[in-house]
């Protein structure tokens, strides 16, 4: 027998006579139809009706086939004060909306408020809540809210890339913050910053902007019109009395009155320098030796100081220190910044009897560039920046330079016989070392000085080649010559007049000397014995090195003498600056328990205690260290050769030294990483090291004498940002002109340029 329950489902019954009454619950929707089948199977098996006994457990004889639907379970006798679900035996939360039955929330995740599909179909013209935890809901719920998840993901995703290409292109690259142009031209000038503040002084214009305002606080002119027209009158009555008595000169008729008037603007604004800490603005004046205070809010005068002579100022954090050479001996002045008050040092035992600076060494002057002026001639050349200029020049400038050689020689020859016969006697060359008897020299000390004085005992100097020698065919018989050998051509003319200039030489100082140090008030010497080769010293925080030939000699501060060793080639020159190169600080220089020694082809960390050598890096033209937080060593350095070194003078105008950064272990003196950034490491702090290169040809109205600036490549700037870490380039930012000054501060980089003053930004991660 076949039947189909109201909810759709069907079901099979095998009938056999003489079977019992049976219980029969639909497993869908729990409808109970034993009734009505046992009343079935009587009338198929031709029984009477008969009322219907309980029903009796199910016979294990009989057999149930379900076509679509598992065979129902027997309903299981429940109390008659709760409801349950006929479907899941479960208790009841709800009925169902059509025929009142009993449903659970497993049968309300299925059908709502209804116990089955057909309940729910008769139902649907009613007005049924909607259950929120039917199976459907939640899958639309929780298909929402991945959907808005996904949406949340992939919009953060594009903000992030957006946000990455703006700070990639943008955001951490410099673009100008401030900017600020002049009709005139100035040469010199220098600048200061507190928080988002700026104050330069560009030529002679003293001023403070607002970097957020964008706007000045306030401006003063130092040089004005009526100081420039009073000072071209002087000159021209200091020429009118120099021309009535005769006195040779350079006259200022000579000139135009513009290009005039631009001198006496350059010597009257060059005459400035500006100093300063936090909101304390100083602005010395050389020609009138004045230190005057201005006012951080106003601009206004707040003191003015009358100084005598000083040779020199430098700042050292909050205060000024200065040397005044005075008829009655030499004073180290300090001067607070914050209120002007002073101090002064007695320099003991010199009263100007001993002549200040280093011997000189005549023969060995080599500091020309391009031979291009009709003056001048008759010195050597800088085989560098002969180089460098050559490389400069236009393809146009560069075919032209052998002509331009050969007038400029034949100017020069004319101009010195001229000379030779204005003073009766032929000029004759210089050569060897001029000394004086004895010499004193103060070197700064941190916030004093030291000084140490030098007497010739036994003169001995050694003079060797510095150049190859010429080849025997020269660049001009050449038959093939053509254009792409102007090269050769302007080589040969160069080194040519480099040898008549007495350049094919250089002389080595292996003199012996005498050598006294003394500190700043001290009235005897700490230190006194001889040496070979012409001395230097270097004062370093605990220790001072005294550097004579290849020889350097350590002391204590109190002159006593802790170790001394010889280095494989003589120690570079450093200038007056804290013995600090342009690029970084040498060539000695103490670091913790190390001495760092850079001579001319070597880098050599010494223990400072004991002098042994921890390790030497082999490298010609090192110009400069730098170091970090974590004592890194960066080495400013070049891709030169031995052989620039032996052959010293020998110019080759293709030839280009490249500058290059070396990361150095402290440790081991092993390289970490190399890079070339097109220019010498400048400014190092924390994470930020920026490399500098720039190239002015000059005006062409003040160098058209040399024929120069016309043929040279237009001026530009280029800073490199470099990557601590490992060497890596982050940006390049270039401008088609020559900054007069320049100041890195961060992430802030301040430039100074003839006619505009220029702020630059950027973010860093």
């Amino acid at each position: 027998m076949k039947i189909q329950c109201s909810c759709g489902a069907k079901y099979e019954i095998d009938v056999t006579p003489g079977m019992q009454p049976i219980q029969f619950v639909c497993g869908s929707c729990g409808q109970d139809y034993s009734a009505f089948i046992n009343d079935q199977i009587r009338r198929e098996l031709g029984e009477p009706a008969a009322p219907t006994p309980p029903p009796p457990p199910v016979p294990t004889s009989s057999r149930l086939k379900i076509s679509s639907a598992p065979t129902p379970a027997a309903a299981s006798p429940e109390s008659s004060s709760q409801l349950i679900c006929a479907r899941h035996r479960e208790p009841a939360a709800e009925q169902c909306y059509v025929c009142k039955k009993p449903i659970c929330p497993k049968c309300m995740e299925l059908f709502g408020y209804f116990c089955s599909p057909f309940c729910k179909s008769k139902g649907s013209a009613m007005d049924v809540p909607v259950y929120e935890g039917q199976a459907f809901i939640k899958e639309a719920r929780y298909s929402r809210k991945v959907g808005t998840i996904t949406g949340v993901v992939v919009g953060i995703l594009v903000l992030f890339v957006i946000a990455w290409i703006w700070y990639a292109w943008f955001a951490s690259v410099p673009h100008a913050v401030l900017s600020v142009r002049f009709d005139e031209k100035s040469y010199s000038g220098t600048s200061l910053a507190s928080d988002d503040q700026v104050v330069f002084l560009h030529g002679g214009t003293l001023a403070r902007y607002d970097l957020k305002e964008k706007k000045p606080v306030w401006t003063l002119p130092l040089v004005t019109e009526q100081q420039i027209d009073e000072e071209m009158k002087r000159d021209d009555r200091q020429e009118m009395e120099a021309r009535k008595n005769q006195i040779p000169g350079e006259y200022s008729s000579v000139v135009g009155p513009d290009v005039h008037r631009k001198w006496v603007r350059m010597r009257l604004e060059s005459a400035y320098s500006l100093y300063g800490s936090g909101k304390n603005i100083w602005v010395a004046n050389s020609g009138a030796n004045t230190l005057t205070h201005y006012d951080w809010a106003t601009g206004n005068v707040v003191k003015q100081i009358a100084l005598n002579y000083p040779d020199e100022i430098k700042q050292r954090g909050n205060e000024l220190v200065l040397l005044e050479r005075l008829n009655d001996g030499e004073k180290i002045v300090h001067i607070d910044l914050a209120g002007g008050d002073m101090r002064t040092e007695d320099v003991h035992g010199f009263n100007g009897s001993f002549l200040a600076g280093n011997t000189t060494r005549a023969g060995n002057a080599a500091a020309g560039g391009l031979p291009l002026s009709p003056y001048g001639g008759g010195r050597p050349m800088d085989p560098q920046k002969v180089a460098a200029q050559a490389q400069n020049l236009s393809p146009a400038g560069r075919a032209d330079l052998p002509a331009v050689i050969a007038n400029a020689t034949h100017q020069q020859k004319i101009f010195q016989e001229i000379q030779d016969d204005d003073a009766g006697n032929p000029v004759k060359k210089s050569a060897g070392i001029t000394a004086p008897g004895e010499s004193y020299t103060l070197v700064r000390d941190g916030d004093s000085y030291v000084g140490y004085s030098t007497k010739v005992l036994e003169r001995r100097i050694v003079q060797r080649d510095a150049m190859k020698a010429p080849s025997g065919k020269s660049a001009l018989d050449d038959p093939n010559l053509n254009g792409s050998k102007t090269a050769d051509v302007a080589n040969e003319m160069l080194n040519g007049m480099q040898r008549d200039a007495g350049g094919d030489k250089v002389t080595e100082d292996q003199s012996r000397y005498q050598v006294s140090i003394r500190r700043a008030g001290s009235a005897a010497a700490d230190w006194s014995g001889e040496v070979v080769g012409r001395p230097q010293l270097f004062p370093q925080k605990t220790v001072n090195i005294l550097a004579a030939g290849k020889t350097i000699i350590v002391l204590d501060k109190a002159g006593k003498k802790l170790w001394q060793t010889d280095l494989t080639h003589p120690v570079q020159s450093a200038g007056d600056d804290e013995a600090s190169f342009s690029y970084g600080q040498g060539p000695c220089v103490e670091r913790g328990d190390t001495l760092y020694v850079c001579d001319q082809a070597v880098l050599t960390a010494f223990d400072l205690a004991t002098g042994n050598a921890r390790w030497r890096l082999p490298s010609v033209g090192i110009v400069g260290l730098f170091f970090d937080d974590h004592n890194m060593v960066y080495v400013n350095t070049t891709t030169g050769n031995p052989d620039d070194l032996k052959y010293s003078h020998q110019i080759d105008v293709t030839k280009k030294t490249e500058a290059v950064v070396l990361k150095v272990d402290p440790q081991a003196g092993k390289v970490l990483w190399s890079v070339n950034p097109h220019g010498m490491i400048v400014y190092l702090s924390g994470k930020y090291m920026y490399a500098f290169y720039a190239f002015d040809p000059g005006d062409e109205e003040d160098r058209s004498g040399e024929n120069l600036t016309a043929m040279m490549n237009p001026a530009f700037v280029r800073i490199a940002r470099v990557d601590v870490k490992n060497g890596r380039l982050l940006w390049e930012h270039t401008e088609g002109r020559a900054p007069i000054d320049v100041k890195f501060d961060g992430s802030s980089i301040r430039l100074l340029f003839k006619k505009e003053v220029e702020v630059l930004r950027f973010w860093s991660l």
